[in-house]
């Protein structure tokens, strides 16, 4: 005989515990956005951080100096879909394996090496709570996971379809992305669409299980990858090969946003969203640019 009462003890459990966990990213979301507002309007008035000095004396990166880069074992270390985590476990600003790293650790090196606000990284980092399984921690290979940091129609990596290690930046796409710069030196944030576009497309095309269809969610998330590139690097093609290509910092470099408080949420939506909606996956190619497939890419 079905037992009523604890079944219905037990869905009115269930409901509780989704309703205070909903109600607690709802004040979690609206909090953030209070203070990055503010952090916003502080930016409009407060003075740039002077070059050579965007990232403050006592931390990894002051006045371009970075701590030694060391390739990663990846029999022992682990590497995660993100340039900018790899980047800092490649220069031990993160753990070098790439292991147990809690959201503040991973929050705290990335607003301090790029130059971001505190709402920012938290935002950033916050996506990856989903797959920790209430662990309070994660190992960078844990973000391979399909449409949580990883997404379909990378700009360094083939869909998870073709390659399901994300590890490792594909050299051919990088290479591609920065052969997009209109003027040879900088990706501008229409370059940044266009090839967006162009990379949508082919995924679409190619890949039979394509994610990004149908979710807005992680188009956005894609588009705000670009957006960061821009403001962290100014776009610019020489780092970036560095950047993205060997997953290292260039020696001497500091982030090109030098924002009293760094690059807040609102900042970063305004250059996401221009970069979103001028993505058009019918776009006409520019000369020369085709439709490729992993295997075209590779010939």
């Amino acid at each position: 005989m079905a037992d009523y009462y604890n079944t219905g003890l037990g869905i009115f459990k269930r409901l509780i515990k989704a309703s205070a966990k909903v109600v607690s990213l709802a004040v979690f979301a609206v909090q953030l956005r209070a203070r990055d507002l503010i952090w916003t309007l502080i930016n409009l008035v407060a003075r740039n951080r002077p070059a050579g000095g965007v990232i403050p004396p006592g931390y990894p990166g002051h006045g371009g100096d970075w701590p030694k880069y060391i390739a990663p074992n990846l029999e022992s270390d682990t590497r995660s879909p993100c340039p900018g985590l790899n980047n800092l476990a490649n220069h031990g600003i993160l753990p070098r394996n790439g292991k147990h790293l809690t959201y503040r650790q991973m929050a705290h090196t990335i607003q301090h090496a790029y130059n971001l606000s505190p709402t920012l990284a938290e935002r950033l980092t916050a996506a990856a709570k989903q797959i920790d399984q209430g662990r309070g921690w994660i190992d960078l290979h844990d973000l391979n996971a399909l449409n949580v940091i990883q997404h379909d129609a990378s700009f360094t990596r083939h869909d998870i379809a073709f390659c399901p290690d994300q590890s490792s930046p594909d050299r051919d796409l990088v290479e591609r992305l920065l052969a997009h710069a209109s003027n040879g030196h900088s990706l501008s944030l229409a370059d940044i669409a266009y090839y967006s576009g162009l990379r949508r497309a082919e995924s679409k095309h190619s890949n039979g299980e394509y994610s990004l269809a149908h979710s807005f969610r992680h188009k956005y998330f894609g588009s705000g990858n670009g957006a960061l590139i821009s403001a962290v690097f100014g776009g610019d093609v020489k780092d970036l090969r560095v950047w993205l290509g060997e997953e290292r910092f260039p020696a001497g470099w500091e982030p090109k946003n030098r924002e009293a408080l760094g690059y807040t949420i609102v900042q970063s939506q305004a250059s996401t969203l221009l970069i979103e909606f001028s993505i058009d996956e019918e776009q006409q190619l520019r000369r020369g640019d085709e439709l490729s497939s992993p295997a075209k890419l590779h010939e």
